[in-house]
C-alpha cells in the first residue's frame, strides 16, 4: 500500500507542476509573445519555483500520510518520483507542441536540436528535482 500511496502523490504533484509549466509556456508564447533572454530568465525562475513548490507540497503530504513523521529516505524517494513524473509529462507536452506548432518555438529559445532540447528538459528536470528533493527532505524530515 505505501508504494501505491507514493505513486498517487507523485502523479498528483508531477501533474500539477507540469500544468503550471505548460500554462506558463502557452502564456509566454501565445499571449505575451516573450522571446530571447528575458523569456529564458523567466523560464528558469518559473520552472524552478514551480518544481520546488510541487516537491515541497508532495513531500509534506507524504509526511502527513505517515502520521507526521518522515525519514530522509522517504522524502527523497517521494521527491524523486515527483520529479521524474513531471520530467516525463513536461517532455510529452513539449513533444505535442513540437508536433503542432513546429520547431519555431525551440529556435526562439536558442535551441535548434530536438534531441538536445528533450534530453535537457527530461534529464535536467529529473536531476534538479532530485537535488531539490534531497534539500527539501532534509528540511521536512521528522524522525
Amino acid at each position: 500500500m505505501p508504494a501505491l500511496q507514493i505513486m498517487k502523490i507523485a502523479l498528483k504533484y508531477g501533474f500539477l507542476v507540469t500544468l503550471v509549466i505548460a500554462a506558463w509556456v502557452a502564456l509566454k508564447h501565445f499571449v505575451l509573445h516573450l522571446e530571447s533572454q528575458p523569456a529564458q530568465i523567466a523560464d528558469v525562475a518559473i520552472f524552478n519555483v514551480t518544481a520546488i513548490t510541487g516537491l515541497a507540497l508532495g513531500i509534506r503530504e507524504k509526511r502527513r500520510t505517515n502520521g507526521g513523521t518522515l525519514t530522509f529516505g522517504d522524502g527523497l524517494v517521494t521527491g524523486i518520483k515527483i520529479a521524474v513524473t513531471y520530467a516525463i509529462l513536461t517532455s510529452a507536452y513539449f513533444a505535442v507542441l513540437l508536433a503542432t506548432v513546429g520547431p519555431k518555438m525551440m529556435q526562439q529559445e536558442g535551441e535548434t536540436s530536438v534531441v538536445k532540447a528533450f534530453l535537457g528538459v527530461s534529464i535536467g528536470f529529473a536531476l534538479f528535482g532530485a537535488v531539490f528533493s534531497a534539500i527539501i527532505a532534509l528540511v521536512l524530515r521528522r524522525l
